[in-house]
């Protein structure tokens, strides 16, 4: 697992066995406050959003796990990015963004955020989780939990919007607040 040490204006990002059977290892080191981090599927990965206290807003940031280790800008703006999910191919970074004004949920092809990006929600979304076959991605609305079908190619296809039920759950849009059990069907969340 990876989990977050903050001092001052910076934040190192660790990573432990998940049993506890050996020591912390650091993975980053980020010269800014580190909010959120993630894992790709395949490990090769971490993925973490700052927090740029001077602009009010924060950035998505990859860092690889191995090699070369420096931070690398994934979507870098002016608006404020949260939220960031890699699909369980790891082919495709979803995440939240206020850029049309509101939070809306948006995908991009992952490592290179750079060639394009799907807008996936419409009048307001965040906290997207993918499914765990990667055809679906979960989001949160004021008011409903939905999914979006995706379909994958040479490019991502949205197919369809599902409502899924009302959303009476904690929201702090800061962090994300739920997960899907691996068969798709369930969720763990905070009342």
């Amino acid at each position: 697992m990876a989990f977050i040490r903050d001092s001052a204006n910076t934040s190192a990002v660790y990573a432990r066995p998940a049993d506890g059977s050996g020591p912390d290892t650091l993975l980053a080191r980020i010269d800014r406050m580190v909010q959120e981090v993630t894992w790709s599927t395949d490990g090769r990965w971490i993925v973490v959003r700052t927090d740029n206290t001077t602009a009010g807003a924060g950035d998505l940031v990859g860092v690889l796990t191995d090699g070369d280790t420096m931070p690398v800008p994934l979507v870098a703006t002016s608006f404020s990015e949260l939220h960031p999910a890699v699909s369980p191919d790891s082919r495709w970074l979803a995440y939240t963004s206020n850029e049309s004004g509101t939070n809306e949920v948006y995908v991009r092809p992952f490592p290179n955020t750079r060639d394009v990006r799907w807008q996936v929600s419409n009048g307001g979304g965040w906290e997207p989780i993918w499914s765990r076959d990667g055809h679906e991605l979960f989001y949160r609305t004021d008011d409903w939990f939905m999914a979006a079908r995706i379909d994958e190619g040479a490019h991502l296809t949205i197919t369809r919007h599902d409502t899924l039920f009302r959303d009476t759950f904690l929201q702090t849009r800061a962090v994300s607040n739920y997960d899907v059990f691996p068969d798709g069907r369930s969720f763990v969340m905070l009342r």
